[in-house]
């Protein structure tokens, strides 16, 4: 079997996620995957290869433009407001509002998450693209 990885996983590791109203250390972390990796290599499961590069294209036939944008400088963005802890949502917009892009990365936030369970980090945007390489890799390998 074929195994596509790449050690950008790493890149995107919160330190808390909120759960039940408590934040609580983030459930997915790149130990997850490691042991996964550990586990290929030691029953010789096959080879290991890097993803391919295939730039933004398959992301933005799936998300929107300003979704994308907003991943690519959301971490830029925070750390112009003088934050460096990992960011999470603290509002969402009804949808019964108009549904226009907020400026304040502290509106997009909120805009663009489903909730407080995946926080955005330094690595994210890396980790997301590298994310998308290995699916569109192993995709292209089948």
């Amino acid at each position: 079997m074929l195994t596509i990885y790449t050690d950008d996983h790493r890149l995107h590791h919160g330190q808390h996620e909120l759960i039940g109203g408590q934040f609580t250390p983030c459930f997915e972390k790149p130990s997850r995957a490691d042991m996964v990796l550990d586990r290929a290599k030691a029953v010789k499961l096959g080879n290991i290869q890097a993803p391919r590069d295939f730039g933004l294209e398959p992301i933005l036939r799936v998300h929107s433009e300003g979704f994308v944008r907003f991943l690519q400088h959301a971490w830029r963005d925070w750390l112009a407001t003088g934050r460096t802890h990992d960011m999470l949502p603290i509002c969402w917009p009804t949808r019964r509002l108009r549904q226009k892009e907020p400026d304040s990365i502290d509106g997009r936030l909120g805009y663009y998450s489903l909730d407080a369970g995946a926080p955005i980090t330094a690595g994210t945007w890396q980790a997301v693209l590298s994310s998308v390489n290995v699916a569109m890799t192993g995709q292209a390998e089948l």
